[in-house]
């Protein structure tokens, strides 16, 4: 444990795993303002700015790989700080724009503080599929604010939308429909302002082509592109009316290796199987189909295997059961088919691991922490354990 004398205008950044308390004075996290005495936590390969308004103490505690350091500097660029001052010039979506740990989620946290002292209320739409804040990986979705936060991902979604995949790159049409969806959403719903985290795939043709397709969707009115925003796409948010603000990263971004962003989908994937229990369903009690439509239950079947087959070849496994007894032997270690769970409404409501899929005998199980009625499943196509590691995954349109 640290206690900190920290000058105003100066920067504590901390690194999680970590928490930091202020014990006295001034100091916000991307205009959040923090309470005295309430403790902030970070988590693991994440960081957070705590910007210190006024001279400050702050009490700070780490873990194993966590830590701070303390610069004389405010973090947040200009460049940011004057968007800010000029958000009462745009209403509707606003998009941010970058490359993987470019600063975006800090940058739309940012925005969507200011929205709601603005408005009263705003909302961060998360679009990342494999490094979701407020959703399950391979999920998209919104979340309303009423009031500032210091950190989205403490946040859980109001409305999600199911794509399938941790990217968007076997699934573009398909992400781009379910996120128009949730924008229509929010404007259905009298939301003024809102900030979308696009998902951090800029590098390639495949790429723009897909940004292209997001922006002609969702006509965002302003686009704050972190680093350069390639010229196809400036050509396009000329024609429908966007604004454009290029902006510099922040100072200190804290670089993830692929396994720290795998850790930390994993770390997601449990945190919405928590409190999970298995449930037995009867099939014909719930529609049931893939993430490509498929509703045959025979063909669901056969995909299913084939995803099981897969695992276990690739794996060298010995498995006594062969077809979908396969899946219950496997389930006995923990493991099933990532699927997503709907209400009565026909809404997503969470996510589950299939253990067990049996047509003859009419029942699948499943490991779930939704405890309601159930209207509709839909199976996907990654293995994942109870635990929330990704152990096997085939692109939904390739099973």
């Amino acid at each position: 444990m640290s206690q900190l004398e920290v000058k105003a205008g100066s920067t504590v950044i901390l690194y999680g795993p970590a928490s930091a308390t202020l014990i006295n004075g001034k100091a916000s996290i991307l205009d959040h303002q923090l309470k005295p005495r309430k403790r902030v936590v970070v988590k693991s390969w994440r960081s957070r700015p705590i910007y210190v308004e006024e001279d400050s103490v702050i009490e700070c505690v780490h873990g194993e790989g966590g830590g701070f350091e303390v610069l004389d500097i405010d973090t947040i660029p200009t460049e940011w700080r004057q968007v800010v001052k000029e958000l009462d010039s745009w209403r509707g979506l606003i998009a941010v724009y970058g490359g993987v740990d470019s600063g975006k989620t800090s940058l739309a946290t940012l925005i969507a503080n200011n929205l709601v002292k603005l408005y009263g209320v705003s909302a961060y739409i998360d679009l990342d599929l494999g490094q979701s804040n407020i959703c399950p990986p391979t999920t998209i979705g919104y979340v309303k604010l009423k009031r500032t936060v210091p950190d989205v991902s403490a946040l859980r979604m109001d409305c999600g939308e199911v794509v399938g995949y941790t990217s968007p790159t076997p699934l573009v049409e398909e992400h781009v429909k379910r996120a128009k969806k949730i924008v229509c959403k929010l404007r259905d719903e009298g939301v003024e302002a809102y900030v979308a985290d696009l998902d951090g795939w800029v590098s390639g043709g495949q790429a723009i082509k897909h940004k292209l397709m997001l922006f002609k969707v969702l006509r965002p009115r302003l686009i704050l592109s972190i680093g350069g925003l390639p010229s196809e796409l400036r050509d396009l948010c000329e024609n429908i009316g966007s604004d454009v603000r290029e902006l510099p990263p922040p100072p200190r971004i804290r670089k993830r290796e692929l396994s720290a962003r795998r850790r930390l989908r994993s770390m997601a994937y449990s945190r919405f199987l928590r409190n999970s229990a298995l449930r037995r369903i009867p099939i014909s009690w719930a529609m049931v189909e893939d993430l490509m439509g498929i509703k045959d239950v025979q063909e669901i079947s056969s995909r299913i295997m084939k995803l099981v087959s897969a695992y276990i070849e690739e794996n060298d496994l010995i498995v006594d059961s062969k077809g979908l007894k396969a899946l219950e032997e496997i389930s006995k270690k923990g493991i099933g088919v990532l699927s997503y769970l709907y209400d009565l409404e026909d809404s997503f409501s969470g996510i589950g691991l299939l253990m067990a899929f049996n047509p003859d005998k009419n029942y699948l199980k499943i490991y779930t922490p939704f405890k309601h009625q159930v209207k509709r499943i839909v199976i996907g196509s990654i293995l994942l354990s109870s635990d929330g590691e990704e152990l096997y995954t085939i692109p939904p349109n390739m099973l």
